[in-house]
């Protein structure tokens, strides 16, 4: 007897896939959150697989989603190490221009 949800379900895990997939090389994380959300209430909702078909499916989105997940946190790391070098940066800016300013002072 063939589980008539199984297409669609699979079918669904593709789409998340895809989804995910399509707005992380976007880096449009707001809608990688949406997806998520969506994928986590589908997969609560669906339970667990009921066909072989359905495990490889949610298999193949498990390993996406670990993607997903390591491409969010390689760009934290970068825009976080970015913004550490703008910080520097700007001390650097400002105590150069205390500097100048102090030197103007003393050399009048």
């Amino acid at each position: 007897m063939s589980d008539p949800a199984g297409p669609t379900s699979i079918n669904q895990w593709q789409q998340f896939e895809l989804a995910l997939v399509k707005y992380a090389k976007a880096k449009d994380w707001n809608k990688v959150e949406k997806v998520n959300e969506l994928m986590m209430m589908a997969l609560t909702v669906q339970g667990k697989p009921k066909t072989k078909q359905q495990l490889l499916a949610r298999q193949s989105l498990a390993q996406t989603h670990q993607q997903v997940i390591a491409m969010a946190t390689a760009e934290k790391e970068s825009l976080n190490k970015e913004m550490k070098q703008f910080q520097a940066t700007k001390d650097g800016i400002s105590a150069y221009k205390l500097t100048s300013l102090c030197g103007e002072l003393y050399d009048n």
